[in-house]
């Protein structure tokens, strides 16, 4: 046996003939709560009498506790739990009162129409260049290819090329022909 497992099979033995052989009897009297001087409260009651105000010293008495089921009320019957849970969501808007008009929503946002004309083709290295027109101008465009910082080619595939408007990530599509 190690020293630290006598040690605590003595002091077992001690608390057990404390326990066993100890004073359960007590001498105190009950303890009742004593009135301060100079300060108010509003949750204790004082029953001053004519003796005790003659002495200086008034009686003091505790109020009866109240049970749980009072105070917090059991679930399920409309009022709050000790610690229930809370939401953290914001508010949702009122809802308007009956006849009352309600704006239309906004429209959809709706990608242009596709302001390019297809011109040709070419494929050079295995990669198709596609040769676009608008108005005036004419684009030349690969696979991942960003014109104007709206429009993005996401792939060049015979017989369409697909590009992507950047702003509502709307897919458009256009026809360039055969492979041929």
């Amino acid at each position: 046996m190690k020293p630290l497992h006598a040690v605590l099979a003595i002091a077992f033995v001690v608390c057990g003939g404390l326990l066993v052989f100890g004073d359960h009897g007590s001498s105190d009297p009950v303890v009742e709560a004593a009135p301060r001087a100079g300060r108010a409260s509003a949750n204790v009651e004082t029953d001053a009498t004519p003796a005790a105000s003659a002495e200086g010293a008034s009686m003091v008495s505790i109020g009866a506790l109240r049970s749980r089921n009072e105070m917090f009320g059991t679930p399920g019957n409309g009022q709050h739990t000790l610690f229930g849970s809370r939401s953290w969501m914001p508010a949702l808007p009122s809802v308007a009162p009956v006849g009352a008009e309600v704006p239309p929503l906004p429209p959809i946002p709706v990608a242009p129409s596709m302001p390019f004309t297809y011109i040709g083709k070419k494929a050079a290295d295995g990669t198709w260049e596609v040769y676009l027109s608008r108005g005036d101008e004419t684009v030349i465009v690969r696979d991942q290819s960003v014109i104007d910082a709206n429009y993005r080619v996401e792939a060049i595939k015979p017989p369409t090329m697909t590009l992507i408007y950047v702003p509502l990530k709307t897919v458009q599509t256009i026809d360039i022909g055969g492979a041929d």
